[in-house]
Order: C-alpha cells, then sequence, then structure tokens
C-alpha cells in the first residue's frame, strides 16, 4: 500500500509540474519575444518622456512632445522601422513622472524613456543605451541669497581659519530647493556643513516649482540639470531677480532607457544612434536645442559611437 500510494503522489506530482510547465510555456511568448517582436506584430512604438525638462523633453504650447532627446528618439524610430521591413510605424508618446518613469518602462508602459541619466538603482530596474549627450548638475540662485552661500556654491569662497567667538564665522541658514527624489539632494546639506552653511531642504514636485520657490522667496538655491536652470530661468517671469551659476557640480551623462534583458532591442537602438553620431543631422538636432555644438561635444559623440 506504500509504494501504491507513493507512485501515485509521484503521478501527481508529475501532472502538477506538466501544467506548471505548460502554463510557463504558455505567457513565454509575451515576455521572451522581446520589444523588437512586439513592436513588429502591432506597428506601434510607445515613447516615455518627462514634461518638465526643457530643452531635453517638454510638452510643447500645443501638448505636443518636443525637446532633444524626443528628436534623438523620433531618428530611433525611423531606424527600427528600416530594421523591422515595416511599411508603417505608428509612434506613440506617453508623459511620465520622474517618480513613474523607469517603472513603466519595466512594466512594459513604454517601449523606450526618452532622456534619463543612469544610475546604479536606475539599473536595477532599466537597461540604457549608449549616451546621447553630456550633461551636468547646476543651481540657480536668488540675487539676495546669503554671500557666504554664494561663495560656497560658486567655488570662490576664501578659506579662513574659524577662530572661536567669531561672528564672522557664525554657521549661516540656507533653504536649498531640489526636484525630490534627485540624487543630490542627499549630498547636498552635509557638503554645505563643512562650510559652515546650514541647509534647510526644500521639494518641489518639478523645475517649474523650483523655479517658482526662488522667485517667491521660499529658497535661496534651486539644483538641477544646468541646460534645464538655464532654459527655466529664462522664461520665468523675474530672470532679472534669479541666475545660473558657472559651476557645474557633478557631470553626468543622459542615455535611452529600455527593458532590461533585452539584447537585440538595445543593440538596434546603439546601433541607430551610433551611425546617427557619424551623421550630420546630430549637429543639427544639437544645435536646435542647445546651441551650435563646440568641438569638444562633436568629440564627444565620435567617442561614444561604437563601429559597426
Amino acid at each position: 500500500m506504500q509504494h501504491t500510494f507513493i507512485r501515485s503522489a509521484g503521478r501527481a506530482l508529475l501532472r502538477a509540474a506538466w501544467a506548471t510547465t505548460m502554463c510557463v510555456a504558455a505567457a513565454a511568448p509575451a515576455l521572451a519575444g522581446g520589444t523588437l517582436d512586439k513592436i513588429k506584430d502591432s506597428g506601434r512604438l510607445t515613447l516615455g518622456y518627462a514634461s518638465d525638462t526643457r530643452p531635453f523633453s517638454y510638452a510643447d504650447a500645443a501638448g505636443k512632445p518636443a525637446g532633444y532627446a524626443i528628436d534623438v528618439c523620433a531618428k530611433v524610430a525611423d531606424a527600427l522601422k528600416s530594421e523591422l521591413k515595416l511599411q508603417s510605424l505608428t509612434v506613440d508618446t506617453v508623459a511620465l513622472s520622474r517618480d513613474e518613469a523607469f517603472r513603466a518602462v519595466d512594466q512594459g508602459k513604454a517601449d523606450l524613456l526618452c532622456g534619463a541619466v543612469p544610475t546604479l538603482e536606475r539599473r536595477a530596474l532599466v537597461a540604457f543605451s549608449i549616451p546621447i549627450v553630456r550633461s551636468g548638475t547646476g543651481v540657480a540662485v536668488r540675487g539676495d541669497a546669503p554671500q557666504r552661500l554664494l561663495q560656497v556654491l560658486s567655488g570662490a569662497e576664501p578659506y579662513r581659519p574659524i577662530w572661536r567667538g567669531s561672528t564672522d564665522q557664525a554657521p549661516q541658514r540656507a533653504v536649498l530647493a531640489v526636484v525630490g527624489g534627485a540624487p543630490l539632494e542627499k549630498e547636498l546639506a552635509g557638503k554645505l556643513k563643512e562650510h559652515r552653511v546650514v541647509a534647510d531642504m526644500l521639494s518641489v514636485k518639478d523645475v517649474d516649482g523650483g523655479v517658482q520657490a526662488l522667485a517667491d522667496g521660499q529658497a535661496h538655491a534651486f539644483f538641477d540639470d544646468r541646460a534645464v536652470l538655464l532654459d527655466a530661468v529664462a522664461r520665468s517671469k523675474s530672470p532679472g531677480d534669479l541666475r545660473v551659476l558657472d559651476r557645474v557640480f557633478r557631470r553626468e551623462l543622459v542615455a535611452l532607457a529600455m527593458r532590461r534583458n533585452d539584447d537585440d532591442f538595445r543593440l538596434v537602438v546603439d546601433r541607430a544612434l551610433s551611425r546617427l553620431y557619424r551623421t550630420p543631422d546630430i549637429a543639427a538636432i544639437y544645435a536646435k536645442h542647445f546651441g551650435a555644438p563646440g568641438t569638444g561635444t562633436l568629440d564627444f559623440f565620435a567617442q561614444v559611437a561604437l563601429p559597426d
């Protein structure tokens, strides 16, 4: 009887395992097929973008996506259409907040995210293309910001020994605005404390919110991508009261993001970008949004382009 029970149990386990295998096999094509198969079968490509990072990506006056990263993604879409030999390719766009962008790519809500800074934390959710542009963190300040804060932020603060009882060396307080969750947020307070500036952090929703906090006097300084800050300050209602310092605090690379473990799609994207960088088109796209590229910028594109 014991052997009969064991044989019956064994057959039951085999049936359960077979049923599980069939379920996994039935579901596998949707996952293993990859983004290229999805695009070829549907004839559609979905681009995700941030609507508040002008000039990289933003919604224009008509509500349509625009910006440098959008134009680069359009070139990738053209390459995909040719690569997959599609007669037509419908390109859909979806605006994504910074909080949801990477999870949307991971979940397949967007095939390609047009512009993001790679970090190790983000690489746990998505994969990245070769870089599409160099960038860097800058700071916009009010004209009446504390003098020591301006000296520290501009890198011009002279060294002075701290004498006990010196009122000049008493800590100053400043309010710094950052978009919530920005990687730089964790570093700012500690760095400024070394220069005897006590920083209160003000979290804002987006770039326009940060510039408005400066204009309203809620913050003395606002940190974000320097190109984004230059554009936002120029468009603000009181540009004369605000300025963007020349200093770049952290050099960063901007890339396109896509689903992880999809090497075939990533190869097509990197091939499209590499071939774009070897044409005059990339200089024209760059000039449209940032001004004429210098030799260093053109050299950058030549360096990151992968050989055929």
